[in-house]
């Protein structure tokens, strides 16, 4: 490859009005320029000289990298020369896409921002969503698709954790890493693996900052505490991690499952009016949530609940309206868009949100949760640099890196022997009268339930 550029014919650069530079049509990275050579001298005649030749050359050599790193290419590992393909493998349609459509949109604007502005290393993302319908027969499919028939440089999204579980062997023995998981497993993160990343509020640190945070609210020494869990196993793992941090203050608890699709939630309730908790802890999905604090008031029952922060939305405060919704509250990872603090980075997100035509979700906690989900596949992306492969990526990720999300999240942080992200939680409730989210304190007055980095 030859790359020629014209100087100005009022300076002198020896016998020629020109620079050529040479370029290695075979190499791919700056170490293959194998000549890049400039004779300069000034005339005697007084043409003034063509200024810094070092900033010239320094700009060339610039160009030439951009030009040679564009042309890198690896379809297996879902690279081009124009774009990345990254998978998304996620319930748009099935039982839990009221939650997970409006991360997927929150991915995606992200995403788009990134794309709008030229993308990463000269490449745009392109985000392939697959359907898995919450059907975990889908799940493995979907998971060999991206891996092989259309291959993809990291997937995102695993939103069951039952059937993320089933395949998690196939991902710790792979090659393709999962980046910015939504249902976050024990056992993806035990023992840390390079090939899974959590970018989501995990069921142990919701169990840990919810169970102790309403024990110390409540004043409760020995809390008695009621846990209604979908019958998945997220839910079963959450509801062991209240049953953990509850039998440390000497209480005691019962779990209470509910079937995936339950339209009738008596049985669980009749349950709690006999043990009388102190609370409530809930994991699952809006419609048996709803049925579910819908039930306890039918039968008088006052109970404060706490739920995941996948729960805490407007749609879900909506549908119980005040009297209910005054005893509903949740944990969580990310800041509300419709909260009671509003940073620039929130504001920013709510912008992109109008443009990109999503303005139904920007209040929507999950939209949040996606668009920081976005944040972490795009820097993680970015670190892997021009020539990105699967390989890169994984060793890159290993490494470990922060991430501030400029007050959307708590902090995000990946160390080698810790791939959950973030750790910072807190609570939420909703002021109905002002119609916006109220957290408790900071995510750092809470950091005391949780287990530190490692």
């Amino acid at each position: 490859m030859s790359l020629i550029w014209q100087l100005n014919p009022e300076c002198h650069i020896g016998n020629s009005d020109r620079l050529r530079v040479q370029i290695d049509e075979k190499g791919h990275d700056m170490k293959r320029i194998h000549e890049a050579t400039a004779s300069v001298k000034y005339a005697k005649s007084g043409l003034r000289p063509c200024g810094s030749l070092g900033k010239l050359t320094a700009g060339l050599v610039l160009v030439g990298f951009a030009m040679v790193a564009s042309a890198f290419e690896q379809p297996s590992d879902g690279v081009y020369k124009d774009r990345i393909d990254w998978g998304m493998s996620i319930d748009m349609t099935g039982a839990a896409s009221t939650n997970e459509v409006p991360w997927v949109r929150g991915f995606q604007s992200y995403i788009r921002k990134i794309n709008d502005a030229g993308g990463i290393h000269g490449r745009k993302i392109n985000v392939m969503v697959e359907d898995t319908r919450y059907d975990a027969s889908l799940d493995r499919v979907v998971f060999e698709k991206l891996v092989s028939q259309t291959p993809v440089l990291g997937i995102s999204g695993l939103g069951n954790s039952s059937a993320q579980q089933a395949y998690l062997p196939a991902i710790r023995s792979g090659k393709v890493p999962v980046i910015g998981v939504y249902a976050v497993t024990k056992a993806g993160l035990e023992p840390p693996t390079p090939m899974y990343y959590a970018a989501y509020c995990g069921p142990k640190e919701m169990a840990q900052v919810g169970a102790n945070s309403f024990s110390d609210r409540l004043k409760l020494k020995a809390p008695k505490v009621a846990i209604g869990h979908m019958d998945v196993a997220g839910g079963k793992e959450f509801s062991d991690y209240v049953e953990a941090e509850v039998a440390k203050r000497g209480g005691t608890s019962k779990a209470l499952p509910i079937k995936i699709g339950a339209a009738d939630v008596t049985s669980q309730v009749l349950e709690i009016v006999a043990m009388k908790p102190d609370f409530v802890a809930l994991y699952g999905v809006p419609t048996p949530t709803i049925l579910m604090m819908r039930t306890m008031a039918q039968y008088g029952l006052k109970i404060p609940a706490f739920a995941i922060m996948h729960l805490g939305t407007p749609q879900i405060y909506a549908a119980l309206g005040p009297e209910v919704g005054s005893n509903y509250f949740f944990v969580s990872c990310f800041t509300p868009g419709s909260a009671d603090e509003e940073s620039s980075a929130m504001k920013e997100m709510k912008a992109a949100a109008d443009k990109y035509g999503y303005s139904e979700l920007k209040d929507n906690i999950n939209f949040v949760g996606g668009w920081v989900a976005g944040q972490v596949v795009a820097k993680a992306i970015t670190n892997t640099g021009a020539e990105p492969t699967r390989a890169k990526l994984v060793a890159s990720m290993d490494k470990g890196f922060e991430l501030d999300t400029k007050g959307m999240s708590s902090p995000v942080n990946y160390t080698k022997n810790d791939k959950r992200g973030l750790i910072g939680l807190r609570p939420y409730t909703y002021d109905y009268q002002a119609k916006r989210f109220k957290a408790f304190g900071e995510y750092n007055d809470y950091i005391k339930f949780v287990d530190p980095l490692k």
